[in-house]
């Protein structure tokens, strides 16, 4: 072989080498590369990224989520404030709670880092149009700590409770109907109260419209409508504790149960000395009246007599008195004297003794 072939030779086996070279750093390295990557392309590969075994990997992860971040991505931007932060507010949800588990540890929390980034996202965000109800209330509870920059934090905060809670949110419903009771506004907490209980997961909520309408707050005192809260609590606790222990359940359950027994018997002593009209009617003569109830059709309640003796009053002998009542008979000086006692004879012995009764006569 002549020398200049030898020469082509080598020349094309260097090249090839190289391409054999290239191509492995290529594979190794190409997660690293995103050729025509958009911003969400970033952060989809940064949130899978971040939870590989390979330290290498998620360092890449870390750097696509900034990179989307830096390139105004509010969803990079959260996650990455999220574990700048480390501990979140009492009720807020993470934006991404398997990238979030992945991420803790791998950066320092830095609060200064953390309020930068919820800002950004923030911002970006608000320049259109929020309907998200967890984001709503995730931004509330950041402006109520001090967080997210505000000029009125109380102002803000209770804004957004309120489009969270419009959008569907039970806890901002929660927040705003028991801010509204302790302020004593009980017409506006009972609108948030209720839309709260009936989402099904807010038993606190219902026994607290139950209270209203077992104390008057608001609302005119109802026994009945208070045990209708009452027994909605009671159902949200069986539902919500169903998977406890029998001793969580059981306390769970004390509550509403409490309130349900105490409004049964406000309400069966309500009953008991509520007025009730009775109409009645009187046949026979002026020397003999027999009285009828409209609630009786099947006989006279007892009659009233004049006899030689005096006037007797008498009731019927199928009927069974109350123990406080000793006597069937009784004689008295008038014949209205005697129909009076029968009436209300008769209506002790069939209603109690706590009835209070208003007697019409039909005409």
């Amino acid at each position: 072989m002549s020398l200049q072939k030898k020469t082509l030779l080598n020349i094309l086996l260097f090249i090839g080498c190289l391409a054999l070279a290239a191509s492995a750093i290529l594979y190794n390295y190409s997660y690293k590369m995103c050729w025509k990557c958009s911003t969400q392309d970033y952060y989809e590969r940064g949130k899978e990224f971040v939870c590989r075994d390979k330290v290498e990997l998620q360092q890449t992860g870390i750097d696509f989520l900034r990179l989307a971040a830096d390139q105004q991505q509010p969803s990079a931007q959260l996650l990455l404030a999220e574990c700048y932060l480390g501990e979140l507010p009492e009720g807020y949800n993470s934006h991404d709670d398997t990238a979030l588990a992945c991420l803790n540890g791998k950066l320092r929390q830095n609060s200064t880092f953390a309020t930068q980034f919820f800002n950004r996202a923030y911002s970006t965000l608000h320049q259109g149009d929020v309907t998200d109800n967890k984001q709503l209330l995730n931004f509330a509870l950041l402006v109520e700590n001090g967080i997210l920059n505000s000029d009125n934090p109380q102002c803000d905060a209770h804004s957004l409770y309120l489009q969270a809670a419009e959008h569907g949110n039970a806890i901002a419903m929660h927040i705003l109907g028991f801010g509204y009771h302790n302020k004593a506004d009980y017409t506006a907490a009972k609108k948030w109260l209720r839309l709260g209980a009936e989402t099904g997961n807010d038993a606190e909520a219902a026994l607290v419209l139950g209270d209203y309408f077992f104390y008057g707050k608001s609302e005119t005192i109802n026994y009945e409508k208070a045990i209708l809260w009452y027994r909605v609590a009671l159902k949200t606790q069986k539902t919500v504790w169903a998977r406890s222990s029998e001793e969580e359940r059981f306390a769970a359950l004390d509550a509403p149960k409490a309130r349900i027994e105490m409004a049964m018997r406000k309400l069966q002593k309500n009953r008991m000395l509520a007025p009730m009209t009775l109409h009645y009617r009187i046949s026979g003569n002026a020397n003999h009246y027999i009285v009828h109830s409209e609630d009786r059709p099947e006989g006279a309640i007892g009659d009233v007599k004049k006899t030689a003796t005096g006037i007797t009053a008498q009731i019927d002998e199928s009927i069974t008195l109350a123990l406080s009542i000793p006597v069937r008979s009784k004689v008295f000086e008038s014949m209205n004297d005697g129909m009076e006692w029968l009436l209300r004879t008769y209506a002790r012995s069939r209603y109690g003794s706590y009835a209070k009764v208003h007697f019409v006569l039909e005409q």
